[in-house]
């Protein structure tokens, strides 16, 4: 059988799925009331909305509950040797009126003839020769590119397109990612993608892709395209809310040609920020259709936490700091500000949201929602004390993403620390099969290295035991500050063993950083050297040189942590997990003629009294005599 027979065979088979952007799943994922929350309190419900603005509601319709009924695993599209054609790095496809294809993987796009949909969001044409770049993961939703070329010729109804390697690194792992791993149809006995960086879904799998609810897109038309002002989306968990903000900012990108500033006030599952981190980031209307959008500016501050209630002034003082950047630098431009928040909108979650509202005072209020009706109690519930001057009631998504969240921030942390540059990743090692840098720190009154560390949440004072600083450094993610000038007042010495890092009070932390403070970005600090007053420490290198050079302008560098938890995949490195086993395992004067292995602990557990599981000689209750 040749390949394009076993991709047809293959598309063949599953011509009954629910393929179409028309079809319905009448198995969709429901909405479960409540079921998303942290927190909730169904003692705090309102017959009315009340803001603290002139507002008005737009709502559909229809007071049925409505969620999105489009939901497609897999191509439309039957492949044959005249509408798919394999040249050595690039794939070129023809499609007919009404073809659709499923794209997994990263690729870079050409139209070379006709008119394409992007997820039935915006449209993109063979009027000029731009490339565009495609970067996405199986954490989210595939990208789909439907032919919507219209014409009474039969040519003019027909879209071609090229398909292009984009290599990121990805192909190159030795990591198990959920973003990057291997799905059963990319097993087959004849797969003719296996030497290109992406995949056209032909087969019913795992994934699902990407299309956009018409509703959300004649709200991007008539509303979003014609207004300067702010836009803040809440819903609840798998609403869809980071999807709509990438939605949105696609749309004005690639339709109106707008530059967008987003936002993102989720700091446990954001596909614009870095682990820990909130941020603001500029989107321009380039070439690059990135899971987040092409970021041409951005600016991150380091929260510390995954979810607001942590710390929750830490979080509001955070978002107070990005939205006087966006008022100070984009607002004057007429820059629209897309706003993506958490979700949790209830209880305290919800008072957090209206001190929110309150800080960015939004024009427009996005709720996502499985109820259309703005008199539905749920809604009004929701809304109530909100600062807003327009809501908007939208269909949410609510649908379980393809990995878990806790899932999505490992590979989110990975990513981060195995970047070489932009789009460009090296995950053909484990951090620990390379020697970590070093940092010096200062101790007490010395002038050089790190100036202080700072654990959010812990409360240091003066009795404090320095020797229990090596637990709280180590394998631990810090964010890392440049600060102007010194505190004196607020940093806790070692002055008993005059070996360790100064420590920086956390209700003291604003007043060290003050307000001309840059955070330079993440760092993992492996051990600490006390003897010689240094850290091992990890960072992707683009941390690296803004250290370096904050160092050499005679800046004081500031460690914060707050939750900090590393991928437990880094500690688990295969290679020293299964020597120092078999180290174990061997003679003392073999063990002594192997090499030795930097940074790794490989000795066996001390036995207590001959054993090492105690509980298995207490007798229980019923043995006893």
């Amino acid at each position: 059988m040749s390949a394009y027979a076993a991709l047809r065979t293959d598309a063949a088979s599953n011509i009954d799925s629910p393929v179409t952007p028309l079809d319905v799943d009448d198995n969709a994922l429901q909405y479960v009331k409540g079921s998303d929350d942290e927190f909730s309190d169904e003692d705090d419900t309102m017959s009315t909305v009340d803001v603290k603005l002139g507002s008005r509601a737009n709502e559909s319709n229809s007071s049925t509950p409505a969620l999105s009924k489009q939901r497609i695993f897999q191509s439309n599209f039957l492949p044959s040797e005249t509408n798919l054609q394999f040249d050595e790095d690039s794939v070129s496809v023809r499609l007919e009126c009404g073809d659709f294809i499923m794209i997994r993987g990263m690729f870079k796009l050409q139209i070379l003839h006709g008119n394409v949909r992007i997820n039935n969001c915006y449209e993109l044409n063979a009027g000029n020769d731009r490339i565009y770049t495609f970067f996405t993961t199986d954490s989210h939703a595939l990208p789909i590119i439907a032919n919507v070329s219209a014409g009474t010729r039969e040519k003019d109804s027909i879209a071609r397109i090229k398909l292009s390697n984009y290599f990121t690194g990805f192909n190159d792992t030795n990591h198990k990612l959920s973003l990057i791993q291997v799905s059963p149809e990319s097993n087959t006995k004849e797969n003719i993608f296996k030497r290109f960086t992406f995949q056209i879904i032909i087969q019913s799998g795992s994934h699902y892709g990407l299309y956009v609810d018409d509703s959300w897109i004649s709200y991007f038309a008539s509303s979003a395209a014609i207004s300067a002002h702010n836009l803040i989306v809440i819903g609840n968990k798998n609403a869809g809310k980071s999807t709509f903000c990438k939605s949105l900012s696609d749309y004005l990108r690639f339709e109106k040609k707008q530059s967008v500033v987003v936002m993102d006030l989720d700091p446990g599952q954001s596909d614009n920020s870095s682990p820990f981190c909130m941020s603001l980031s500029v989107q321009l209307p380039q070439g690059i259709c990135a899971t987040s959008g092409f970021v041409f500016d951005k600016h991150e501050e380091y929260y510390g936490f995954n979810s607001p209630m942590d710390a929750p002034s830490r979080y509001l003082e955070v978002t107070r700091k990005l939205y006087a950047i966006y008022h100070q630098k984009f607002k004057h431009k007429g820059m629209r500000l897309v706003i993506n928040t958490p979700g949790w909108i209830k209880g305290y979650g919800k008072t957090l949201l209206q001190e929110v509202t309150s800080i960015v005072n939004p024009s427009d209020l996005i709720l996502l929602t499985n109820n259309l009706s703005i008199e539905s109690e749920e809604n009004q519930s929701v809304l109530q004390s909100m600062n807003f001057a327009t809501v908007y009631l939208l269909p949410g998504v609510f649908q379980l993403p393809s990995s878990s969240p806790s899932q999505f921030r490992i590979d989110n942390k990975l990513m981060y620390f195995h970047q070489k540059g932009g789009d460009s990743f090296d995950f053909s090692h484990y951090l620990l099969s390379t020697p970590p840098k070093r940092i010096s720190y200062q101790v007490g009154t010395s002038e050089q290295g790190v100036y202080g560390v700072s654990i959010l949440n812990y409360k240091v004072d003066a009795n404090f035991d320095f020797r229990n600083i090596p637990l709280l450094l180590s394998s631990l993610i810090w964010g890392v500050y440049s600060v102007q000038s010194s505190c004196d007042e607020a940093v806790v010495k070692d002055s008993k063993y005059n070996l360790y890092p100064n420590l920086i009070k956390s209700k003291d932390l604003e007043s060290v950083l003050g307000a001309n403070s840059q955070f330079l970005g993440l760092l993992i600090i492996h051990s600490i050297n006390p003897c010689d007053n240094y850290l091992n420490v990890y960072t992707p290198p683009i941390v690296s040189q803004k250290i370096e050079g904050a160092l050499k302008s005679k800046s004081k560098i500031v460690l914060l942590r707050g939750e900090g938890s590393i991928p437990p995949i880094e500690l688990m490195y295969p290679q020293f997990h299964q020597t120092g086993t078999t180290m174990q395992l061997q003679r003392p004067r073999v063990v002594s003629s192997k090499a030795h292995m930097p940074y790794i602990n490989t000795k066996g557990r001390t036995k207590i009294g001959g054993i090492w599981k105690v509980r298995r000689n207490i007798l229980r209750r019923s043995h006893r005599r």
